[in-house]
């Protein structure tokens, strides 16, 4: 029997502006194996662009984690910077995450994200 953390996928990067398409790639996959729809997974690339580029470039040495977390028919996403600074959400940022994913967090400048295949056929 394997484990839920078993399917878990951690990555670090530069916390640039030109690795966000690493990670939209890395979660359409993700949504497209838990049977997302083209527009589930297109909020979900939404979404962790919004945050991804609100992470970055606040320093030229800062680097970004992010772990998805695949389970059942929904995907949590977990972002945070290594080392001292913190992800803060603009309004704008903050009000498309309410629009795109069902629900989002920022704790301490480590920001939680949750999206449900709700309209695939699991």
């Amino acid at each position: 029997m394997t484990d839920s953390t078993d399917r878990n996928i951690e990555i670090v990067l530069p916390a640039r502006t030109d690795m966000a398409a690493t990670l939209r790639v890395l979660a359409a996959s993700l949504g497209a194996d838990l049977g997302f729809t083209v527009d589930e997974i297109d909020d979900v690339r939404l979404a962790l662009n919004e945050v991804f580029t609100s992470a970055a470039d606040t320093d030229a040495d800062d680097r970004i984690s992010v772990t998805f977390r695949p389970a059942g028919n929904h995907l949590d996403v977990i972002m945070f910077l290594l080392g001292p600074d913190r992800i803060e959400l603009d309004d704008l940022a903050t009000t498309i995450l309410r629009s795109v994913v069902d629900s989002f967090e920022n704790v301490n400048g480590t920001v939680t994200f949750t999206k449900h295949a709700v309209e695939a056929r699991i």
